[in-house]
């Protein structure tokens, strides 16, 4: 039998995949590193902030903990609505530190491959866009990659929470 070595093609080489929660907000479908989530759950109480950035909805009780509450939708600069039912909070993790992110609805877990990703997204610069790092064209639709750290640890979130 003779080999072709520059022929590839009987090898089985997986390329690496990365893992991303998906979710609504106004139309369009946002992801998050499915390692950074900790727990997706239903709206609850939540007590206000005073001096607290507009984007913090609030604190809330989950097991124990108290949480800090953030509104993707005005965190992005997106219009506010009345949250529906299907509405979630993304309870995310950053080291010590835990935080709810307030989305429209949670949609599925995918996977894509890494190569796949555009790191450099041509975006208009707006005040939400210094928090995606990157998109991906799927099977769903056109998928935004949130960096959770750039979206939950900045001077304000800093005042409000303690990240």
């Amino acid at each position: 039998m003779i080999y072709d070595f520059e022929d590839d093609s009987h090898k089985s080489i997986s390329e690496p995949m990365e893992r991303y929660i998906t979710f609504h907000l106004d139309g369009e479908i946002y992801g998050i590193d499915v390692n950074k989530v900790r727990e997706i759950l239903r709206l609850n109480n939540n007590f206000p902030v005073p001096g607290a950035p507009d984007f913090v909805l609030g604190i809330t009780n989950i097991r124990g903990n108290v949480v800090t509450i953030v509104d993707a939708r005005k965190r992005f600069t997106l219009s506010s609505i009345d949250y529906t039912k299907d509405a979630r909070m993304i309870v995310v993790e950053l080291g010590e530190q835990t935080a709810a992110i307030v989305v429209d609805s949670v949609s599925d877990v995918i996977d894509v491959p890494k190569t796949s990703i555009d790191i450099n997204p041509r975006l208009q610069m707006s005040e939400g866009s210094r928090f995606i790092s990157g998109v991906v064209l799927h099977s769903t639709g056109l998928v935004i990659i949130i960096d959770v750290d750039a979206f939950l640890v900045d001077d304000q979130m800093a005042m409000a929470s303690g990240f």
